[in-house]
């Protein structure tokens, strides 16, 4: 074998990427939610609730003991800072827990990047609606309040007004218990995008760009590779990550930093030491022919290097289902999307299936297509195609209305 390694959480493209790799994979995951097949492809599956973040340390220190890995690695968010936190406390290298918290934690990020003069955002944390309206009136502009350490577009507002701080507030205080610590910036306007780099020893590789396709409350619906970018503005872009990344000290593997196209200049909006969500991981593979998740495993160990540029110069995209909420009552047109060259749709809701209200990225589980194609227009108009064959009835749910 080339090495052992620890999997938290997250997909089996991980897990299946090591086997491919000949590396040993043991594998903690939330009981019940993983393919059962995977446990073939691996040393060991461990069943864990990945929420006990004591437990689950625990548990990896005591497999460590029996025989050592040689790094713990984790792709998905709840598990970055555990694993940062157990790859420092083995001594197994891997990125800084500092490191992981200043992009885990937004409001810390954006407090770094002040101390160098980065990326200037106005920024405060908040933790009631009178600081919120004091610091609107401050910026005299638009405003986005999300949680500091929040992800997913959850609990995402943009205010117009400080007349709204009141009733954003109220429905944070809503769900009961305290409100999390909220990060308000102003809002920068400009079109967001991307950019999907791999890291190894301190060295930044950007391997693609992300055009976003985003609804008004701020989640992805859609992603396209690449983005539409002339050279220069390319040039800006990835020139203000690969300083961002060097800022918060990010050594090692593949990082997902959304950035905005202001009048000003590009601007970070956030980052995250992970493969972006939203299928990107298979556009980059389909747009730049770079598989982020094997190189996760392979690069870390020496097993491999970080391809270099240039690389495959093809177009992939990605479209989210988007019926209207309720329930699903029928689901047409499979078969015609099927026969559309270059495109796959995965999966379709199914009748009797409740489509909730779309207000983060949890709430996209209509199904989605992937399309590839010579450019990034064609890969577009494929998804597209897609979207229009495919139609899913719904009918509201008691009291929606409709």
């Amino acid at each position: 074998m080339n090495g052992r390694v620890m999997v938290l959480g997250g997909r089996a493209n991980v897990v299946e990427a090591a086997h491919d790799a000949d590396v040993s994979v043991v594998w903690l995951h939330q009981p019940g939610s993983f393919d059962d097949q995977v446990r073939k492809i691996c040393e060991r599956v461990v069943e864990i609730d990945l929420a006990d973040v004591a437990a689950v340390e625990r548990t990896v220190e005591d497999l460590h003991g029996e025989r050592a890995f040689d790094l713990v690695i984790s792709l998905t968010e709840e598990c970055l800072l555990m694993a940062a936190r157990l790859n420092e406390r083995l001594g197994l290298g891997g990125n800084t827990v500092r490191t992981v918290t200043l992009l885990k934690d937004k409001a810390l990020m954006r407090r770094r990047l002040a101390e160098v003069g980065l990326s200037p955002v106005r920024s405060q944390v908040v933790t009631d609606a009178g600081a919120l309206t004091r610091f609107m009136a401050r910026v005299a502009g638009p405003v986005v309040l999300k949680p500091s350490t929040g992800a997913g577009s959850v609990q995402v507002f943009r205010l117009e007004s400080p007349e709204q701080a009141e009733q954003v507030w109220s429905r944070l205080a809503a769900g009961g218990g305290p409100v999390p610590a909220m990060l308000a910036e102003e809002f920068l306007t400009g079109r967001e995008i991307s950019v999907e780099a791999f890291s190894h020893q301190g060295v930044h590789t950007v391997v693609a760009t992300t055009d976003k396709t985003l609804t008004e409350n701020f989640v992805e619906v859609g992603h396209t590779i690449p983005a539409a970018l002339d050279d220069d503005t390319f040039a800006e872009v990835a020139g203000l990550v690969t300083a961002f990344l060097d800022t918060v000290g990010l050594t090692v593997g593949p990082s997902h930093t959304e950035v905005k196209l202001t009048p000003a200049g590009p601007r970070i909006v956030e980052s995250h030491n992970r493969i972006g969500g939203g299928s990107l991981n298979d556009l980059i593979r389909l747009a730049r022919g770079v598989d982020f998740a094997r190189l996760s495993v392979t690069v870390p160990l020496g097993l491999e290097t970080v391809p270099q540029p240039p690389y495959a110069d093809r177009g992939a995209a990605v479209r989210f289902v988007q019926p209207p909420a309720g329930v699903v009552r029928g689901v047409h047109g499979e078969r015609e999307a099927a026969a559309v060259e270059g495109a796959e749709l995965r999966s379709l809701t199914t009748a009797g299936a409740v489509v909730p209200p779309l207000r983060s990225s949890l709430d996209r589980v209509n199904g989605y297509v992937v399309a590839s194609g010579r450019d990034a227009a064609e890969a577009v108009r494929r998804c597209e195609q897609v979207l229009r064959t495919v139609q899913v009835d719904t009918e509201p749910l008691p009291g929606q209305g409709g």
